[in-house]
C-alpha cells in the first residue's frame, strides 16, 4: 500500500524494478485466496455480507496496488485524489465492516438475543453501497488531476469542475455516517428487548 511513497520521494530507481513485480504478485496470491474461500456454499446473512464486503474493500486495495506498484503511474497519481480512498478510507472501512461482521455473528451468542436481520440487511446494503459509490467519484476526479493536500479549492476557477463531486461525496458521507445510527438502535433495540 505505501509502495507509492517509495517512487516519489527521490529513491534509487532501482527499488521501482523490484517493488513493482513485488507488488503484483501480492495481489494475485490474495486473488487466489479469496477466490478459494468463496468457492463453498455461503448464507447470506448479515455477518457474511459484511465479511464479504470487507474482502470487497480488500480486493479493490489489491487491484488499486497494480496502480501503486508502477512507478510511472504513481509518480503522475501520487499527490491527486486518486490515492485518497486507497489510503486510510477504505482500510478504516475494512476494520469497521469486520466489527459489524463480528458483532452480527456474536451477539446471539454472547446475550442470547437475536438482532433484527432486516435491518441489519439494511444496514449492509446503505453502507456498502455507499462506500462503493463514494470511492468511485473520489478516484475520478483524482485521475482528471484533483490534487490533493489543499486548504481551500475555492480560490481558483481550475477546480469549479469538480464541485458537483465534491458535494456528492460531502453528501453521501453524511449518509453513510447517519446510516451506522442503525446499527447502534439494532444493536440496542435487541439488547434491552425481552426474549420470546
Amino acid at each position: 500500500m505505501w509502495t507509492h511513497h517509495y517512487f516519489v520521494t527521490g529513491l534509487n530507481p532501482f527499488l521501482a524494478i523490484v517493488m513493482t513485480p513485488l507488488m503484483l504478485l501480492i495481489g494475485i496470491l490474495i486473488y487466489r485466496l479469496l477466490l478459494r474461500i468463496f468457492r463453498k456454499y455461503i448464507n447470506l446473512t448479515p455477518d457474511v455480507l459484511f465479511i464479504i464486503g470487507l474482502f470487497s474493500c480488500l480486493i479493490l486495495i489489491f487491484v488499486l496496488q497494480i496502480f501503486y506498484g508502477n512507478s510511472a503511474l504513481d509518480i503522475h497519481l501520487h499527490d491527486t485524489y486518486f490515492v485518497m480512498p486507497n489510503s486510510y478510507p477504505l482500510f478504516l472501512v475494512a476494520f469497521v465492516f469486520a466489527i459489524f461482521a463480528a458483532t452480527y455473528h456474536w451477539f446471539d451468542k454472547i446475550f442470547k438475543k437475536q438482532m433484527n436481520y432486516t435491518l441489519g440487511y439494511i444496514h449492509f446494503w446503505v453502507s456498502f453501497l455507499g462506500i462503493s459509490f463514494l470511492v468511485l467519484p473520489i478516484q475520478y476526479a483524482g485521475l482528471a488531476g484533483m490534487p490533493r493536500r489543499y486548504y481551500d479549492y475555492s480560490d481558483s476557477s481550475n477546480f469549479d469542475a469538480f464541485s458537483n463531486q465534491i458535494t456528492f461525496i460531502s453528501v453521501l458521507t453524511f449518509l453513510l455516517i447517519i446510516t451506522q445510527l442503525l446499527f447502534v438502535f439494532n444493536f440496542c433495540y435487541s439488547l434491552f428487548k425481552k426474549p420470546k
